[in-house]
């Protein structure tokens, strides 16, 4: 259970992935807050007469959806408002094995693909600002005494990788979440990564923003749920007095997976990934800052 202050508001998540061999591969996750405009969703979703939107069926409908000049400016509008957050293994990749290089291994040795795979997991992981939060809490929160609730050892990386499945697919989708609880409408222009935040100078506005904001992905990986439930309890813990609204602290989870098909926020996150998958397919990953509102790649903050 995650001791969170009442949601004042909430964010719905999809994701998709790009082409390519196991380190090559993207994965795209696309977030929507509850307040966005999703009148062009109810929209297309009566043209193309289906009872859930998904991407496929928007893109083979799309010549004939840029023919309605009107109804496709909104959805450009609306899809727009989405916020990216990528997981490239690419960088990692490429330091592996530079480390490998320069150091001389072979595979003899242990440095094989696989488990330069597992190697480049453990670090995605491990560059999310869940990867020690203990430690990370201990500098966010100097205004009173925080006692933790779990040890170091249950954020330590390789921990988390094993609670949720272990392998890189399972890592690059908790990363991704992860990153995303971090997308907050408060940052500013000193929070240029997501483990910014806690050295941010409004860390605890920040802070009591995420256990404020509820979590909605679809369902894809429930072990993830229960990692980043986890680290909401730490941060509830490590702000308490603290929190706005302390003593009206409800065990509600803060994040949970749900089932897209009767929610138009999710179905619209599954568009906006479906078309960031799509530009990464062709595009430098900064050039998603010229379609969407908010975009992150692999923790750092691009737009």
């Amino acid at each position: 259970m995650s001791l969170v202050i009442p949601t004042a508001s909430s964010t719905y998540g999809d994701s998709s992935k790009t082409e390519g061999h196991a380190l090559s591969r993207k994965y795209v996750l696309a977030q929507f807050r509850s307040a966005a405009d999703l009148e062009w969703v109810h929209r297309l979703r009566a043209i193309l007469v289906k009872e859930e939107l998904k991407y496929i069926d928007f893109r083979e409908a799309r010549p004939k959806l840029k023919t309605q000049k009107e109804l496709w400016g909104r959805t450009e509008l609306g899809v727009g408002q989405a916020t990216i957050v990528v997981i490239d293994p690419d960088p990692l990749e490429i330091e592996i094995r530079q480390y490998i290089k320069s150091e001389k291994l072979t595979p003899q040795d242990g440095a094989t693909d696989k488990v330069i795979i597992e190697t480049c997991a453990t670090a995605i992981i491990s560059r999310t600002p869940v990867a020690y939060l203990p430690n990370e809490l201990f500098h966010a929160v100097p205004w009173g005494i925080y006692t933790p609730i779990a040890s170091l050892e249950d954020f330590a990386p390789e921990a988390i990788k094993a609670e949720i499945g272990g392998g890189l697919k399972h890592a690059m989708i908790f990363a991704a979440r992860a990153h995303a609880m971090f997308d907050l409408q408060n940052i500013d222009s000193t929070t240029s990564t997501t483990w910014d935040v806690f050295r941010s100078p409004l860390a605890r506005v920040l802070l009591a923003e995420l256990l404020a904001t509820e979590r909605n992905f679809d369902k894809e990986n429930p072990k993830t749920i229960k990692v980043l439930n986890r680290m909401a309890d730490e941060i509830a813990v490590s702000l308490g007095e603290q929190l706005p609204l302390a003593g009206k602290i409800t065990d509600q989870p803060l994040v949970k997976e749900v089932d897209s098909r009767a929610i138009d926020e999710i179905q619209a996150a599954d568009i906006a990934a479906g078309w960031a998958r799509e530009i990464l397919e062709t595009n430098d990953p900064k050039t998603l800052a010229y379609r969407f509102e908010r975009v992150w790649i692999n923790g750092q903050r691009i737009k």
